[in-house]
């Protein structure tokens, strides 16, 4: 009734950085406000908070620093806490009955690494009712590691309104700015300094995700531009090993996901890592296919690109722009 609060924030937290814009709700090159801070050390690890203290006097600062006092807040789940599984689920039930349908299945038919999730689905809204299932996409995370953020981000006077899945939000900002073919099979690629994201979407509809960690660490102590501790060599020999692994996550996604009928036909590259226009290099040497980095959009009023690192917030922001 009241419609959407017009200031929110929109986070992004990996383990050693965060980053936040704010924007009109119905304009995302209208910026309000974009910021990052580096995440000292030690208090994320694997998107699980390990000092809460830490990090919620973090946090506390960074709120009183920015003036975001009292923001709604959309924020990622991070990468490496997300389950994301292939489901089906009888027809007939009505769009209010699919989660509590697959709280039951939960540790019957669908098994997850953590007890106790949060989880959502994603499906068709139009499905003829003669089928006797329907398909979707079911994402979980652990729910306690979910309450810590929820919790620290109201203790330090935020209002948490949504979670999401960042691989949505990727596709999303893309489907937004880009000509999307729905027959051609994209690959993203998010490569941030400590980790690289894949997702694999095709006819609007996400068929594959994965999250590794890099062997890398970023100097906490250089707070103005990302640093790795390791040397060159070993940075460009990661990167040489995720090219090589491109390879045989599509030659798994056409031969046994798609059975040899589908193969990807685009990659889409982006993220902070330091060394991205080297892998963009490298990735292209190596597949014969379209490659790109993908561009943020001109500010309003300033003759100025959103860097690539903050893509992914501004898909955040479209979460609920029709």
């Amino acid at each position: 009734m009241f419609g959407q609060p017009t200031k929110i924030m929109n986070i992004d937290l990996e383990d050693y950085i965060i980053r936040l814009i704010e924007t009109n709700s119905t304009n995302i090159s209208s910026i309000k406000l974009m910021a990052e801070r580096l995440i000292p050390a030690g208090m994320i690890e694997n998107g699980k908070i390990i000092d809460e203290i830490g990090f919620y006097e973090f946090m506390k600062e960074l709120v009183k620093e920015l003036g975001i006092k009292n923001r709604h807040v959309r924020f990622y789940v991070p990468n490496s806490l997300v389950i994301m599984r292939h489901v089906e689920f009888p027809s007939d039930l009505r769009d209010k009955d699919i989660n509590e349908y697959f709280k039951v299945e939960i540790g019957k038919s669908l098994h997850l690494p953590f007890k106790d999730p949060v989880f959502d689905v994603h499906y068709a809204e139009n499905v003829r009712l003669e089928q006797e299932n329907r398909s979707g996409t079911f994402f979980a995370a652990p729910r306690e590691e979910m309450v810590k953020y929820t919790e620290i981000l109201a203790d330090v006077s935020l209002k948490p309104i949504a979670a999401d899945v960042l691989a949505l939000g990727v596709y999303r900002y893309f489907h937004h700015t880009m000509k999307v073919n729905r027959e051609k099979v994209y690959l993203f690629v998010e490569l941030n300094a400590t980790s690289i994201n894949l997702s694999i979407f095709r006819n609007h509809n996400i068929e594959f995700l994965r999250f590794e960690n890099l062997d890398l660490h970023v100097d906490s102590e250089k707070t103005d531009k990302l640093t790795f501790k390791e040397d060159d060599v070993y940075i460009l020999g990661i990167l040489d090993d995720q090219v090589a692994e491109l390879e045989r996550i599509m030659n798994f996604y056409r031969f046994s996901i798609q059975k040899g009928e589908k193969m990807v036909d685009e990659i889409v590259l982006l993220g902070d890592h330091p060394y991205l226009v080297a892998f963009y290099q490298r990735v292209g040497e190596r597949f014969n296919l379209p490659v790109q980095i993908l561009k943020g959009i001109q500010l309003e009023k300033k003759d100025k690109e959103i860097e690539t690192k903050y893509i992914p917030l501004l898909g955040l922001a479209l979460k609920e722009v029709q």
